[in-house]
């Protein structure tokens, strides 16, 4: 009798698995590479930013008795190597002007013509510029545990999806976490989400006509109010 060897197909493990490595690392590729592309985008930006102007639009929820508050109006900010100031001018559903610059945080109410002032620690004022304005990824990553989210259309653009948590003590007693959607064209944020507490209260922000670099004197994002305004200064 005579036997018949036939040569042994050894399959290799890689081979009998790779459908399934595959499965659970593409996604995991997909997404460093739309980060990647998300903060190559936003350093080109961060390289020529000076000022922006935008129209802005703003929910405000209050979870504990589930309420939005809106309102709408223009926000100019500008940031060099010293300082950052930013100005929000509301005009509606009433006026009201909130500045801020690297140490306190002005609100004026032209109707009851009063000011109130609060210190804030120096540097907080630019974490929040930093939420998608002129940030470098060097600078977003140092300040903030950035995860991917994925890509989404906002209207006929598509952006890319992030989640930011602070790093900083300071920040978090102000933000405890930031989603932002920046535009895969102009590398600016086109709305994001801010939640300013544990229990569901957030801030959502909607930016369009969205200008880089205008030219904006310090005068167009300080507070200049008139004289005879009240100032006051509440304890937190």
């Amino acid at each position: 009798m005579t036997l018949t060897m036939h040569p042994v197909r050894v399959v290799p493990l890689c081979s009998r698995y790779a459908p399934a490595v595959a499965f659970a690392v593409l996604p995991l590729m997909a997404q460093g590479a739309g980060l990647e592309d998300a903060f190559a985008t936003m350093d080109k930006i961060a390289q020529q930013f000076r000022a922006v102007s935008t129209d802005i639009k703003r929910d405000v929820y209050t979870a504990v008795i589930d309420d939005h508050e809106k309102d709408m109006g223009t926000m100019k900010a500008k940031r060099d190597k010293h300082d950052t100031l930013i100005r929000i001018d509301f005009t509606s559903p009433a006026e009201k002007v909130l500045a801020l610059d690297d140490t306190k945080a002005q609100v004026y109410t032209p109707k009851t013509k009063t000011i109130q002032e609060l210190d804030v620690k120096k540097g907080v004022v630019d974490q929040f510029l930093l939420l998608g304005f002129g940030a470098s990824s060097a600078e977003i990553k140092e300040h903030y545990e950035v995860t991917y989210l994925g890509t989404e259309k906002i209207g006929a653009d598509g952006t890319w999806h992030l989640q930011l948590i602070p790093r900083s003590s300071d920040v978090l007693k102000y933000l405890k976490k930031a989603e932002l959607w920046i535009s895969q064209s102009s590398g600016l944020p086109m709305q994001e989400k801010l939640y300013t507490s544990t229990s569901g209260d957030y801030e959502l922000v909607y930016y369009s006509n969205v200008k880089l670099n205008p030219s904006l004197p310090d005068s167009a994002v300080k507070l200049n109010p008139p004289k005879g305004v009240t100032i006051s200064r509440p304890r937190l």
